[in-house]
């Protein structure tokens, strides 16, 4: 059963760390140690590498206690919006707030923060399941490109449940706003 505290205060020490886009190491390192104590097999990819980044996304894996189930993924992107140095909360009615001097960091701490509970869950639970992986990204924030790079013929699930987005469950994002760089030289009167 999902423990409300334990899941509080892990989203607490998640978002306590700064981890703007491109700067995501802090936050894979204690990701990583945390799906390595759970039994999972994890690596980082070199997408960190192609956009001068100093971490790659996070890919982690633990076989089933199911023969035969449809692997699984959980996702959700370990970088956020920026200012994120001096970070501080408030509780006010029960919710956690920014305190106004930076971003609070859920988007995407409370992603990443839900999906090592659920984890912990199924391991304290024992829970049958087939095969999980799960994809920490970086550089959500600035275009998908931690997405944009992962090699996905690494992955085995036939479906992914991606924690980032407001929709009540069971709802799809189809699209979201989104950003390029043109330079463009216009001659004329």
């Amino acid at each position: 059963m999902i423990n409300k505290d334990r899941l509080v205060k892990n989203f607490l020490r998640l978002a306590a760390v700064n981890s703007p886009t491109r700067h995501e190491a802090k936050i894979a390192d204690i990701l990583e140690a945390d799906l390595l104590k759970m039994g999972f097999e994890v690596c980082r990819d070199d997408a960190g590498e192609k956009i001068g980044g100093d971490t790659g996304n996070i890919i982690a894996r633990k076989k089933g206690t199911v023969p035969d189930a449809t692997p699984i993924m959980f996702s959700a992107h370990m970088d956020t919006v920026e200012p994120t140095d001096n970070w501080g909360y408030k509780l006010s009615d029960g919710v956690i707030k920014s305190n106004g001097e930076t971003i609070l960091g859920a988007d995407d701490k409370a992603g990443l923060a839900a999906i090592m509970e659920a984890l912990t869950v199924m391991e304290e639970d024992g829970i049958p399941h087939g095969c999980i992986e799960v994809v920490f990204s970086i550089a959500e924030e600035i275009g998908l490109y931690g997405a944009k790079y992962l090699d996905i013929k690494k992955l085995q699930s036939g479906c992914a449940f991606v924690y980032d987005g407001g929709l009540p469950l069971g709802g799809v994002t189809i699209s979201a706003p989104y950003h390029d760089n043109i330079k463009a030289r216009i001659y004329g009167k």
